[in-house]
């Protein structure tokens, strides 16, 4: 009786609890049985297929006439041309080449090397005798035109100071910082007035007054106005043994 009459008969049974888990159950069984028989079969073994590689036998002769064959030389890269440098040639020197001089003797024509001029004497400060007048310029001289108010051209001199100074180019430069603010009123002619005033040693001034009015304040107060715009002043030479210089302006 084979495997699949034993599974027929156990399914038909009507009182056969869980038929259909037990026929389940024995088919698994069934395939795992085939299973293991194909496993057990011994394997056939493949081998590659030969593959024939012809061969062609050679003389020793024509080995030799083979070998004997020179090779073909590598072809040859076209050539630069090269370029000579043109070398220089160093100049004949002329037959007639000057002699040098001898280094110990002179020549006859040479002639002494004029004698350095002597410098000029620096001109020393001019001095001032007390009372003398020392012109002053005007600021507005050659500014403004014909009969331009305040640019006139004007008169005015350091009239005087009140001791020996000998200094001429102290007087200079007053005369460049009080011209450079002194600007003439529009004036009848004739008109004049005299401003004394005090410098310190440091060139500071002080004690500004109208010495000689003019009869005019405002021409007065221009007067003085100039010399207040030029504060400070230098400071007084060293060699001005005061601390201390009045001095007296005129203005016309």
């Amino acid at each position: 009786m084979t495997v699949s009459e034993i599974l027929e008969e156990r399914i038909r049974r009507p009182d056969a609890p869980h038929g259909l888990a037990t026929a389940l159950s024995l088919a698994a069984h069934a395939t795992f049985v085939v299973f293991l028989v194909l496993i057990s079969q011994p394997r056939k073994l493949t081998t590659a297929p030969l593959v024939s590689l012809p061969v062609r036998v050679v003389s020793p002769g024509a080995l030799a006439r083979l070998s004997a064959r020179p090779a073909r030389a590598p072809a040859e890269a076209p050539r630069r041309p090269v370029i000579e440098k043109i070398r220089e040639e160093a100049p004949v020197p002329s037959k007639q080449a000057l002699p040098l001089p001898d280094k110990g003797k002179k020549p006859k024509d040479a002639r002494p090397a004029p004698a350095p001029r002597p410098a000029a004497a620096t001109s020393s400060p001019r001095p001032a005798a007390d009372g003398s007048a020392v012109d002053l310029p005007s600021a507005g001289a050659g500014l403004g035109g014909d009969g331009a108010p305040g640019l006139t051209d004007f008169g005015a001199s350091v009239s005087g100071f009140d001791a020996d100074f000998p200094f001429a180019y102290y007087a200079e430069q007053l005369q460049a910082l009080i011209g450079a603010n002194w600007l003439k009123p529009d004036a009848p002619a004739g008109t004049v007035c005299v401003v004394t005033f005090r410098i310190q040693r440091s060139g500071q001034v002080t004690d500004v007054k109208v010495e000689t009015p003019s009869g005019l304040a405002f021409y007065d107060r221009a007067a003085s106005r100039s010399i207040y715009s030029a504060n400070p002043l230098p400071p007084l030479p060293p060699e001005f043994q005061r601390d201390e210089l009045g001095v007296h302006i005129r203005f016309q």
